[in-house]
């Protein structure tokens, strides 16, 4: 035994002694409707199990011979390693960690996933004369050596390619950043550009996926000037690179050769996920002449209130910051396979099991996927930049508490955002909970816009064109109380939000338009490579 289980049922003892009670009907319960399952079936039987909402006991074979019995003891034994550790009575975060793993242990230990108690993978192996079997251990092979479970053809795309085409031109290099100027699409065009963030773990060009579904590229075609940051993919010699220098290199720069190129002083910013709190960080200590050149600020699925951050918290506490911290010690940064492998653990049959029982089970090949493809192309975070992060911001909480960060050589202090700003979350985001981002409202100084949509924190946000959508938004709620009193009161509107943020564009920071510029740049800020650039090729 472990010090750590006796901690446990030491935890468990002091906060609520009614745990092991619990424990202890829900383990007569499952012993109980064992019993019943085997002996009316094995011994009179009986009918083996009712039917299954589980997609992966879908198919024909697992209704035959031996594998209904065995995909119900399944079932009855992850419902009660569910229910047990639901019912621990710890602590909230030991709690949530506990019911947390006990979910993913289940889900690992499903007979889909093995072949000797999986029948789809048998009878699939049988029919192919053992190819599928052979085939599947190839895919194995190859995963191996790449490092990573693939969810995707990966030789279906290529960026610059058939992914990132929209016409553009690299405008602005440094260490840290690219700045891409899009070309015009249509005659005229408005004259306060928009200014993209995007997130610095992930690559800009979820914001230019294709032609059907990029946002870059519906901004265009209505008529608007778009400039996106790219950033660089760090290497570890780049493991010392701070808050201070992604705010300062990184996002004011991008302001200034905008505001340059576009003789604007109303450019309307817009940030998406860790983009959102950098962008939110850096308009707090921007200086104000930088700041005169701004007319909104956006912020998709982006937290300032760290309060409750979701099911990422599962994996943030000091223990566990501690042991990575070693890592990040050694290689002087948190590699961007890190960051997607604990987001896959968040939905793990859908983003790993489903993957191993196809691709080596069954020796598929994935599908052609654009969003995984760009979700497996993952950026690294340098060390420094990646610790500030969990520890300040996760742990501590310190963005919202005004002066208690300094960056930039400024207290940080929220409540200096006073532009308009246009806050957009979604419903079933469960990186960014959209009642946690609804607490920025109160947190900036400007007037505000909240916007729900449904969908995810990609599939509601960034991809949601509004010709292809199925998405709904409400807007309009009544502000002043909490997240539930404005979803209430506010309105559905069929669509995607994108025309909604335009309209709102237009009447918080009007802006004429005239002929599109006949090139892009200008005499300082001359077009070097052609868009996406060349950061956004960097591998990991």
């Amino acid at each position: 035994m472990s010090k750590d289980f006796f901690k446990l049922l030491e935890a468990m003892n002091k906060n609520d002694r009614s745990a092991f009670a619990d424990w202890a009907n829900t383990m007569l319960k499952y012993q109980s409707d064992m019993a019943k399952l085997w002996m009316g079936t094995a011994l009179h039987g009986e009918a083996a199990a009712p039917e299954t909402r589980d997609r992966r006991f879908g198919a024909e074979a697992w209704g035959e011979g031996i594998f209904p019995i065995l995909r119900h003891s399944y079932e009855l034994t992850a419902k009660a390693m569910v229910d047990m550790a639901d019912k621990a009575g710890l602590p909230d975060q030991e709690q949530e960690k506990l019911s947390f793993y006990a979910r993913i242990a289940a889900d690992n230990m499903a007979p889909t996933n093995f072949l000797l108690t999986n029948p789809e993978a048998q009878q699939l192996a049988k029919e192919t004369g053992g190819q599928s079997l052979i085939d599947g251990y190839q895919n194995l092979l190859a995963d191996l050596e790449k490092g990573y479970i693939s969810t995707t053809d990966e030789e279906a795309f290529e960026v610059g390619k058939n992914l990132a085409t929209t016409p553009g031109a690299v405008i602005y290099r440094n260490e840290l950043i690219e700045l891409i100027q899009y070309e015009p699409m249509v005659a005229k065009t408005r004259k306060a550009p928009i200014l993209i963030v995007p997130p610095c773990v992930n690559k800009f060009y979820i914001f230019d996926l294709n032609e059907k579904k990029s946002m870059i590229r519906y901004l265009l075609e209505q008529g608007q000037s778009v400039y996106t940051i790219a950033w660089r993919n760090p290497g570890p010699e780049m493991g010392d690179h701070s808050w201070d220098d992604y705010i300062a290199d990184g996002i004011f720069e991008a302001v200034k050769v905008t505001s340059s190129v576009s003789k604007s002083n109303a450019i309307d910013i817009l940030g998406w996920c860790n983009g959102g709190t950098m962008l939110t960080a850096a308009l707090a200590v921007m200086p104000k002449a930088l700041k005169a050149k701004l007319g909104t600020a956006t912020f998709l699925s982006s937290l300032i209130d760290f309060s409750d951050p979701g099911q990422i918290k599962v994996f943030i506490d000091q223990p566990q910051v501690d042991v990575y911290n070693q890592r990040l010690k050694a290689e002087k940064l948190a590699p961007g396979r890190d960051i997607a492998n604990a987001m896959a653990m968040l939905h793990v049959n859908e983003s790993i099991w489903n993957f191993v029982v196809s691709n080596y089970l069954m020796g598929k090949s994935p599908a052609p996927f654009d969003v995984l493809y760009w979700n497996a192309d993952t950026s690294n975070l340098p060390a420094k930049w990646y610790s500030y992060f969990v520890e300040e911001m996760y742990m501590a909480n310190k963005l919202k508490e005004p002066g208690a960060l300094t960056l930039c050589g400024t207290p940080v202090d929220t409540r200096n955002i006073d532009l308009p700003c246009y806050f957009l979350a979604a419903d079933g985001d469960h990186i960014v909970p959209w009642k946690t981002s609804f607490t920025a409202t109160e947190l900036v100084s400007g007037p505000t816009e909240f916007v729900l949509t449904t969908g995810g924190h990609v599939s509601g946000t960034v991809i949601n064109h509004p010709v292809k959508t199925r998405r709904k938004f409400w807007t309009g709620g009544k502000t002043g109380g909490d997240a539930d009193s404005w979803h209430e009161t506010a309105k559905l509107t069929d669509g995607s939000w994108w025309p909604h943020w335009l309209e709102w564009l237009d009447t918080n920071n009007a802006a004429e338009r005239g002929p599109k510029p006949k090139v892009l740049g200008n005499k300082t800020y001359a077009p070097t490579d052609r868009a996406p650039g060349t950061y956004v090729l960097e591998g990991t």
